[in-house]
């Protein structure tokens, strides 16, 4: 027998070297992008929105509310890219500052209906009986209105006029960043509270019924029978077994609810009873824009552009995200 046979071959010569954290995670986006690319296009609509939003007051070539007497309803042009409205502003400008607005109210409402569905929907499903009796029936009537009347209700009863309150809620001492401060998205972010508090809310109802549902059919695994049969206490099973299961629907659901929350928010503004003394995309549709519009085709083509473009990017997110995480769809796609 030679001295290479010899040779102990121990377990260490056949393990095969992993690859970095960094480079699995660019393996995984590029497989992303390959098999769905319209969800890869709607990640990239959602970067570009936070980034524009981020960085608006050097991207917009004019300050909020500068108008150029003279240059009324002029059409797109190397000086106005996207033309003039008829108070002679830049449409362009105002896109850019309005993606602030459709930033904070979808990344907020997000955070805010996951919030409320998470707690509300685990409490619900895993405790069962009279608990989650009472919740569901609470449920029921949360979404037995029409969303649009609940939503304009809701901020018809907590739009004030008075002082700034605690960030923009019109309530208690003013703190938070000052509206009037500059055009930087920290101090627009006063403006959207009330928004994001109502469609939050309002959006949430049907949100709690899915992470429900998403907690019953966990619950109904083995590894949770042995995890109560060994003793483990309630908010270890919920905090270690049910909550990371969970999360895929959360996350997909969140995704969906970002484009709810942009479209919701553009129907308010257009309504007037958005976010007001800001641009917003909705509100560039509504007023004197609907009787000019059929002869100065740009004035609503580029905000409407806008809206579609973010809840399309959105849409097609989620969609992507569901059949990635699901394990029951991946691979059927």
């Amino acid at each position: 027998m030679s001295a290479a046979s010899d040779t102990p071959i121990t377990g260490d010569t056949f393990v095969r070297p992993q690859p970095s954290a960094p480079v699995r995670a660019w393996r995984a986006t590029i497989d992303f992008i390959k098999r769905k690319p319209l969800g890869a296009f709607g990640a990239f609509i959602l970067i570009l929105v936070v980034v524009v939003a981020i960085f608006s007051p050097w991207i917009a070539r004019d300050a909020i509310g500068q108008t150029h007497s003279g240059d009324h309803l002029l059409p797109p042009s190397s000086t106005y890219w996207f033309g003039t409205d008829h108070n002679g502003r830049d449409i362009y400008s105002r896109i850019i500052y309005g993606a602030q607005v459709t930033a904070l109210v979808g990344a907020g409402t997000v955070i805010l209906v996951g919030l409320l569905s998470v707690t509300i929907g685990l409490i619900s499903g895993y405790f069962m009986g009279t608990i989650d009796f009472i919740v569901q029936r609470v449920v029921d009537v949360w979404i037995a209105f029409p969303a649009i009347f609940l939503i304009l209700t809701m901020v018809a009863v907590l739009q004030t006029t008075g002082n700034l309150g605690i960030l923009g809620l019109g309530r208690g001492p003013d703190w938070g960043p000052d509206p009037r401060g500059g055009p930087w998205i920290w101090n627009t972010f006063p403006r959207t509270t009330i928004v994001i508090l109502v469609l939050g809310i309002v959006l949430a109802g049907g949100a709690v019924r899915v992470v429900r549902s998403a907690v019953l059919s966990v619950k109904a695994n083995p590894y949770i029978e042995a995890a109560q049969v060994i003793g483990a206490t309630n908010n270890r099973i919920i905090w270690r077994h049910i909550l990371p299961n969970i999360m895929p629907t959360v996350i997909v659901l969140a995704t969906v609810q970002l484009g709810v929350a942009v479209l919701a928010e553009a129907t308010l503004s257009f309504l007037g009873v958005g976010v007001t003394n800001f641009p917003t995309w909705g509100q560039m549709l509504s007023g004197r824009t609907q009787d000019l519009m059929a002869s100065n085709m740009h004035l609503g083509l580029f905000p409407g552009f806008a809206i579609f473009t973010a809840v399309f990017g959105f849409n097609m997110l989620g969609d992507a995200l569901r059949d990635v995480l699901d394990p029951r769809l991946r691979g059927s796609r």
